[in-house]
C-alpha cells in the first residue's frame, strides 16, 4: 500500500457511469461528498482494501449502482481505497486498474416478480469512455448493447440485445403506467435513440449484418429515411 496524507488514489464507482481512477482529498468532508452523505465501510475482499459507501443507501432511495459478487448490491456512489490498521490509504497502480476493470461498466437493474436482474451496458454519451468500451462500440458499428420496446402496444416490454436473434420479454417496471413510457425512459437512460431502436429491432429479426441493422438508415423518429432518387435530383437542379 502507498499511504499518502493529502491525496488518496481511489476507484470511484457511480450509478450509470463508467468506473474511473482518480485522486481525492484525504479528508472526511471529501469522502462524504464522494458518497453523498455519511460514510460506511465494507470489506468484501481478503486484501487490505475496502468499499466506502453511503451509510444510509439502503433506506434513502439512492439508485442501484453495482453488485459486488458474493457480497451484496450497493446503491449510490462508492469508492474503493486501501486500508492500513487505522486509516484509509491509496490503492497501488495494480489494484486501481484491477478494481476499475471489475466495475468498469454501468449496470441496469430490472425488476421481476422474484427479484431483479442486472445487465452491464455501454453509454456512448459519456465523456472519457474507457478504451475497452470504445473498442466494443466500434465492433458493434455504433449500435448499443441493448434496447427496449413495448410489446404489441401492451404493458410488457421486449428487450433486444446486440448479436442475439429475437427478444426477451420483460415485465413493466415499477413507476411506469405503460410499456411505451417505460421503454422510452429506459432507452433514454441507456443513451439509445429511436434510430438505434429501429436498427436493433430489425437486426434481431433479419440478421445483424443486414442493411436494416444500420442506424444511419433511420431518422430521429425511428422511421426509415426514404431513398434518394437521382433522376428527381437532376430535374430539380
Amino acid at each position: 500500500m502507498i499511504c499518502l496524507k493529502e491525496k488518496l488514489k481511489v476507484v470511484i464507482v457511480e450509478p450509470g457511469r463508467y468506473a474511473r481512477i482518480t485522486e481525492m482529498e484525504h479528508t472526511l468532508a471529501a469522502e462524504q461528498e464522494a458518497v453523498g452523505g455519511l460514510i460506511t465501510c465494507a470489506y468484501p475482499w481478503e486484501e487490505k482494501v475496502c468499499i466506502v459507501a453511503n451509510d444510509e443507501f439502503l433506506i434513502n432511495g439512492m439508485p442501484l449502482n453495482r453488485v459486488v459478487e458474493g457480497y451484496q448490491v450497493f446503491a449510490g456512489p462508492f469508492f474503493i481505497c486501501g486500508i492500513t490498521e487505522d486509516d484509509f490509504c491509496s490503492l497501488t497502480d495494480e489494484q486501481a486498474e484491477r478494481y476499475r476493470k471489475m466495475f468498469e461498466r454501468p449496470e441496469l437493474f430490472l425488476s421481476f416478480k422474484d427479484g431483479y436482474t442486472r445487465i452491464p451496458y455501454d453509454d456512448t454519451r459519456q465523456p472519457d469512455i474507457p478504451k475497452e468500451a470504445a473498442e466494443r462500440i466500434s465492433k458493434r458499428k455504433g449500435l448499443p448493447d441493448l434496447c427496449f420496446a413495448a410489446r404489441y402496444g401492451g404493458d410488457d416490454l421486449a428487450l433486444f440485445q446486440y448479436g442475439e436473434m429475437g427478444f426477451y420479454p420483460i415485465p413493466l417496471q415499477p413507476g411506469y403506467k405503460t410499456g411505451a413510457e417505460c421503454a422510452d425512459a429506459l432507452n433514454e437512460r441507456l443513451g439509445v435513440s429511436r434510430a438505434h431502436r429501429s436498427a436493433m429491432m430489425f437486426g434481431s429479426l433479419c440478421g445483424w449484418d443486414t442493411p436494416s441493422a444500420d442506424p444511419t438508415r433511420y431518422g430521429t423518429d425511428g422511421k426509415p429515411i426514404p431513398p434518394s432518387h437521382p433522376k428527381k435530383e437532376q430535374e430539380e437542379r
